[in-house]
């Protein structure tokens, strides 16, 4: 089994619930969104990565340990689409595990194997170019009931930005209050 990988590096988690620990960052190629601030452009694009086996990234995240390892975070583009990747890669490793997520991929989160944190980007229409739908949000909130219905440690996120109105986020606040 293989995916594209544009990255695997450590480093320390710059945001959200694990904020300040050192993690093993897996950065998958592909994502199924297009937003508009994409930090890592390179990453959207499956043919940015690089076919890597299971066995070649435990191999490197061994490499990569140190005694202040904290926990691996899978992040991309969009690390779900290689949801059965992941568990493979958390069978043969022992460590806490983060995913980095847009949230549109209810079904593959849930079939995250120890999944220990969650991070998710709640996407709204202006992060677009005229592809966001109702589509995307409704999947985030199945993505975030499931999470609190199983118990798990997550956080979101809304990116705001210049357009960003007041309108807009109390609109998607009371839409699944």
């Amino acid at each position: 089994m293989k995916a594209p990988i544009v990255e695997i590096f450590s480093s320390f988690q710059g945001e959200g619930l694990w904020i300040g620990k050192r993690q093993i960052f897996i950065r998958f190629a592909g994502c199924n969104l297009n937003c508009n601030y994409c930090d890592t452009k390179n990453s959207q694009n499956v043919n940015n990565g690089i076919l890597k086996s299971v066995e070649e990234v435990v191999k490197k995240i061994k490499e990569l340990e140190t005694p202040d390892l904290h926990s691996i975070s899978f992040t991309g583009g969009e690390p779900l689409l290689y949801f059965d990747f992941i568990n493979e890669i958390i069978s043969q490793t022992d460590f806490k595990i983060m995913i980095e997520t847009n949230g549109t991929l209810p079904d593959s989160l849930s079939k995250i194997n120890n999944l220990n944190c969650v991070s998710l980007d709640l996407k709204l229409p202006e992060h677009f170019n005229k592809d966001w739908n109702e589509e995307i949000f409704n999947n985030e909130i199945l993505s975030i009931k499931s999470l609190i219905a199983n118990k798990k440690n997550f956080y979101c996120k809304i990116v705001v930005s210049p357009s960003t109105s007041l309108a807009t986020i109390k609109e998607l606040g009371e839409k699944n209050s």
